[in-house]
Parts: structure tokens; C-alpha cells; sequence
């Protein structure tokens, strides 16, 4: 069953368990011990959003209590880069609800060339995902895994450009 044609009961409970998985994911997360908090912190966001998603009547108007918490979410993750979460991750969860099409990575424009391969692959990758609809329906815990996976290698890509590109031999006269 594709999950966008699903029946609006089965799309919230969907979104229930991607938000839950993103939130195992933060907590199992490895960093730094000043870091962790703020993965905590995203992890029971996402568990609040879960349990609206859960308890809410499922209407085409998404819960204002449940976007609050993918909201606080992304922000915490946006403001703390180093929890290696993309931003608008959080859109992954109301996707379902909202027919909102799934992020795609912007260009980071590195200078060398290893790095461009990198961003290459790492951007095929995730578009590969999104178009994986089978296991999108049949693995939606291992699917939403692996592409918040690919974003973490994409995030932390994108620090590794910023460093490249800012060495002296790499800038452009």
C-alpha cells in the first residue's frame, strides 16, 4: 500500500511510527556528552508528536499540538548542527498528513573533487529512497532509517565542505 493513498486513519498512525523511529534514532544517536541533551530533548518532541498523532481524530487539519512539537524539533536540531539531523527533517513525519513532497538536499558546491563525488552519491541516494516505494510500504521502519541515515552523512558532508572550501588554497580569486 502506497503510504500517500492510504486511508487518512493509516497515514497518522504512519506518521505516529516515523515520528517515533526518527525518535529512537536521536536517542540512539552517538555525540558529544554536550549534545546529548539536546537529542534527548528532540526525542520527546517527536514522542509528543507521536502520541497527538495518536490520540487526535484523524482530519485533513493536522494537529496544532502535534506540528508545535515537529516544530520545536526542527528548531533544536537547526540551532545544534552537530545533532547531525537535516533541516526539516521533521517533514518526513507530516508528509503523510499533508502531501508536502519529501526534502531534497541543496547543492553544497565543494571545491575539490572528492567531496563533489560524496555529494553525488549521498544525493543519489536519498532520491533513490523517496522513490523507493516498496519499502516505503513494506519496511517503513528500516526505510525511514536509512534515509535519516543518508541525511546525517549529508550533514555531516556539508561541515566538511564548509571547512574545504573555506582553505585558503580552495578560494577563487
Amino acid at each position: 500500500m502506497d503510504p500517500q493513498n492510504a486511508p487518512l486513519t493509516a497515514r497518522y498512525s504512519l506518521a505516529a511510527a516515523r515520528a517515533r523511529v526518527i525518535a529512537d534514532i536521536a536517542r540512539d544517536r552517538w555525540t558529544t556528552p554536550e549534545t546529548m541533551p539536546v537529542l534527548w530533548q528532540i526525542a520527546e518532541h517527536l514522542e509528543a508528536a507521536a502520541q497527538r498523532f495518536d490520540a487526535h481524530t484523524p482530519s485533513p487539519i493536522v494537529d496544532l499540538e502535534a506540528c508545535e512539537a515537529l516544530w520545536a524539533a526542527d528548531t533544536l536540531a537547526e540551532q545544534h548542527p552537530h545533532t547531525r539531523f537535516a533541516v526539516d527533517f521533521t517533514r518526513y513525519v507530516l508528509a503523510l498528513l499533508g502531501g508536502r513532497p519529501l526534502p531534497l538536499p541543496g547543492r553544497l558546491d565543494p571545491v575539490s573533487p572528492q567531496f563533489a563525488r560524496r555529494e553525488a552519491r549521498i544525493a543519489h541516494t536519498i532520491v533513490m529512497l523517496h522513490a523507493d516505494d516498496e519499502q516505503q510500504a513494506e519496511q517503513p521502519n528500516a526505510w525511514i532509517r536509512e534515509v535519516m541515515d543518508a541525511w546525517r552523512t549529508w550533514v555531516q558532508l556539508s561541515a566538511e565542505v564548509r571547512v574545504d572550501n573555506a582553505r585558503p588554497c580552495n578560494r577563487h580569486p
